[in-house]
């Protein structure tokens, strides 16, 4: 093992000291964004620890705002527990189950819907920008990745920011199947709120939709089933609007993550997206 795996496994065991006796920490795999570890205590008890490090930096990732929406979701029956939240990182509750393949509508738009009937205390969460967030993303990319084409689609969905006017709920933002574990209990719990916040659900529905593979309008007439709104041509219109922005996000967030990590997958998702993008400007 690296020398410096090693060093950065013994520096969280002994940050964590006054909190836990931790006797063994792995790297967790697909926790790319963050370096997040599995860990275990004396009495057997596992854990997760999500760093404030360069990848959460880098995409934006607040981990005492990630502790908060943990907190409501552990509240609403739909995650673990967190155990605690310091400047170095996020431990929360390790959860016993397996992470879905694949999650169709009637999986995942309850879920959605009980995320966004979560109600958050006053003040706890500052309502999400998604032009600001972008701002964020194309800030922290080379100046080789600040193609002619990218900051042309930068610039314009920048000059066409806008809000669709619906009522600010908490918002997951990431709630793909990957992100959707069966536990032992037949129960699905779900993880990774680091993206979670106060913001549009429209765009949490598109965002959602195109995580999972889902005809946005089955998304949409599902989730106003569930949550039952009659104006569905109204959210509709709502949706439709976010889904070019949403698409420009993960142009964004996948330059980003291929210039961290490398992988050839980040590459082909932000090279589909920038054609689509070409389309829309273009069209």
């Amino acid at each position: 093992m690296h020398s410096n795996a090693i060093d950065e496994k013994a520096a969280v065991i002994e940050t964590l000291r006054p909190y836990c006796i931790i006797t063994s920490a792995e790297y967790l795999v697909g926790g790319l964004s963050n370096r997040c570890m599995v860990l275990q205590d004396a009495e057997g008890h596992r854990y997760v620890w999500r760093p404030q490090g360069e990848g959460a930096r880098v995409f934006g990732a607040n981990r005492e705002h990630e502790f908060n929406a943990l907190v409501l979701g552990y509240d609403a029956g739909l995650t673990s527990k967190p155990v605690c939240v310091i400047p170095e990182g996020l431990l929360t509750a390790w959860i016993d189950g397996e992470v879905l393949g694949s999650a169709d509508v009637e999986t995942v738009m309850p879920l959605l819907v009980r995320i966004h009937d979560m109600t958050p205390p006053t003040n706890t969460f500052d309502p999400f920008d998604p032009f600001e967030k972008a701002q964020h993303y194309f800030a922290h990319l080379s100046d080789s990745a600040k193609t002619d084409r990218v900051t042309k689609i930068h610039a314009y969905f920048q000059r066409h920011a806008f809000k669709s006017g619906l009522a600010l709920t908490m918002c997951h933002y990431d709630l793909g199947y990957y992100n959707l574990i069966n536990t032992p209990n037949g129960q699905l719990s779900v993880i990774d709120w680091e993206y979670a916040a106060l913001g549009d659900p429209a765009l949490d529905i598109v965002m959602t939709a195109l995580a999972n593979d889902i005809e946005l309008s089955l998304a949409v007439n599902h989730y106003c089933a569930h949550r039952r709104i009659d104006d569905v041509a109204h959210w509709m219109d709502a949706c439709e609007q976010w889904v070019p922005v949403a698409k420009y996000l993960g142009l964004l967030w996948f330059l980003l993550g291929y210039e961290l990590y490398g992988l050839t997958l980040y590459k082909e998702r932000a090279d589909t997206y920038l054609h689509e993008l070409d389309n829309i400007m273009h069209g």
